[in-house]
């Protein structure tokens, strides 16, 4: 999901009061990712050397970056995008995953979350320079036309100009992989915030408070939840839209008709494990018409 609902942070400061004990230190991390910015708090009772830990969360998101962008033409997607080709080719262990952990929520779904939607998402102004691409029925593709071979670390498509579009997914599997870092360095109290895609984690009991802003009212919330080893994922059409045709559309594409969701208020939240299972649920749920 490209642009996320604000998540009031108020737990970088009151809610960590949940799981912290006094004398424990707390540790502020900040970045840019994908686009957007991110934020990692740690409390621990024991020094964290913030420099290090910077360096390598820096290096696992220019990594999913490099991989997973449809923005740069030499990222590991857009090079498979513009393969004229409907062979096996290998790919890096992070990719399969992607599309791996992406088909699984397709199915979850009922094929409203789709990878495949990449060429009407370019074709109408997002992204890159608009290309023509097949158009409506005739298209004749979806995310069932993207097979992997386990054995093999491969994927190849059924038809070459199937476009992937892995933005969906790529800030929630970024989460997931910041988790288990911190995890093996033995930090285990911690919240991970990439654009609205978050994860809360404690080993004390208690919870963490995290609060989910109306876009259409300021400072106020729409609901507040509480997580301890759990996800959110946030999807909304508020923000990130064009103008096409003389319409305004959001970026989320209903795979089913292939058209472009113009309802720009619309909201969801999924709590789930995955963070990479909750980003791609939350898209497939708002491409989803009402009596879906």
């Amino acid at each position: 999901m490209s642009n996320k609902i604000l998540l009031k942070i108020i737990i970088f400061s009151f809610s960590f009061l949940l799981i912290s004990c006094n004398n424990n230190s707390s540790y502020l991390i900040s970045g840019n990712a994908f686009g957007t910015i991110y934020h990692v708090q740690i409390e621990s009772d024991k020094r964290v050397d913030t420099s290090k830990v910077e360096f390598n969360i820096s290096n696992i998101i220019y990594n999913i970056d490099v991989i997973a962008s449809n923005y740069s033409d030499s990222s590991e997607i857009s090079r498979f995008n513009n393969l004229n080709s409907t062979n096996f080719i290998f790919i890096s262990h992070h990719l399969f995953e992607l599309l791996r952990k992406a088909n699984q929520v397709s199915d979850i779904t009922d094929g409203y979350f789709d990878i495949t939607v990449g060429d009407q998402k370019i074709k109408k102004g997002f992204y890159i320079n608009p290309i023509e691409y097949v158009k409506g029925k005739d298209r004749g593709f979806n995310y069932k036309d993207i097979i992997l071979s386990e054995e093999r670390r491969s994927v190849k498509k059924k038809m070459n100009n199937i476009n992937i579009d892995l933005s969906g997914i790529a800030k929630g599997y970024a989460v997931d992989l910041i988790t288990n870092y911190l995890i093996s360095i033995g930090i285990n109290n911690f919240i991970i915030n990439i654009g609205g895609e978050i994860k809360a984690h404690t080993d004390n009991e208690g919870y963490i408070k995290i609060s989910i802003d109306d876009p259409s009212k300021k400072n106020q919330s729409v609901e507040d939840v509480f997580l301890n080893k759990k996800a959110i994922a946030t999807s909304g059409t508020y923000q990130d839209h064009v103008e096409y045709k003389g319409n305004k559309i959001s970026h989320i594409v209903n795979p089913k008709n292939l058209k472009n969701v113009s309802d720009l208020s619309r909201l969801v939240a999924v709590i789930h494990d995955s963070c990479a299972t909750a980003d791609a649920i939350a898209t497939g749920f708002i491409a989803m018409e009402a009596n879906d």
